[in-house]
């Protein structure tokens, strides 16, 4: 069995959901690669959650909306590039997959908030990275402090973290939970016409905790609380690759 049927059969098998009608027409009309910015604009504000991603992203240091200085999406949408909307776009049905995968396997709540409100990490992090090519090129990164790391993994294997050690078996872990994510991911862009297929999950430890942008890209980092510990996931796409 292929990487991408197997991630597809597991991302079936754990009901995850399909790219919403909203991002599915900016996605394709990005795609399509002569969009303009009223044409994404008009899509975007007929959704409101997208709405509201938009502009939360066109206002980075705004408390709430009364702080805001952007109020209009295509004045959003001019700041931040069609690049930029198609990653707040995307990024919805990412941060809906991961909260889906944490509750099916992992019986964990999970809350996405601004990664900037979250301390970064001062100890080593282990990265787990599942990279995309084709008509879209970009990676997904879950990154995380070891002891995170373990508590999640022995959930996963029903251990409890102190019985769960073994580098190998939870770099396997690791990768799968990324799998299921990020298949899921790939699903959504296939779906607005943006094919591409899934490399194997890269694990590596790391204290670089830059957040990489695809070359003719853009990059989103997206801070998850669950419990008392926190994680980061990191996307970076080109949707404009002539792969």
């Amino acid at each position: 069995m292929s990487q991408d049927v197997a991630v597809e059969e597991i991302a079936r098998q754990f009901g995850l959901e399909a790219i919403p009608e909203g991002v599915r027409r900016v996605t394709e009309l990005v795609a399509s690669q002569d969009a303009s910015t009223a044409e994404i604009a008009k899509i975007i504000s007929q959704d409101k959650e997208l709405t509201a991603r938009v502009l939360r992203a066109a206002n980075p240091r705004a408390e709430d909306e009364c702080d805001y200085t952007i109020t209009t999406v295509e004045t959003a949408v001019m700041r931040s590039g069609i690049g930029g909307a198609i990653l707040v776009a995307m990024s919805g049905p990412l941060i809906r997959a991961i909260g889906k995968t944490f509750k099916t396997m992992l019986a964990r709540p999970l809350e996405s908030v601004p990664a900037r409100s979250l301390d970064p990490f001062s100890a080593d992090q282990i990265v787990a990275e599942v990279a995309f090519a084709g008509k879209a090129v970009g990676a997904v990164q879950i990154r995380m402090e070891k002891p995170t790391a373990r508590l999640f993994g022995a959930a996963m294997v029903g251990l409890a973290p102190e019985d769960f050690e073994n580098e190998d078996e939870l770099n396997d872990v690791l990768g799968e939970l990324a799998n299921i994510i990020v298949g899921n991911f790939k699903s959504n862009l296939c779906d607005a016409g943006l094919t591409c297929k899934l490399s194997p999950p890269q694990i590596t430890k790391t204290n670089d905790s830059k957040l990489r942008a695809q070359e003719g890209g853009l990059a989103e980092r997206i801070g998850f609380v669950s419990g008392d510990v926190h994680f980061f996931v990191d996307v970076c796409v080109n949707p404009w690759s002539q792969a």
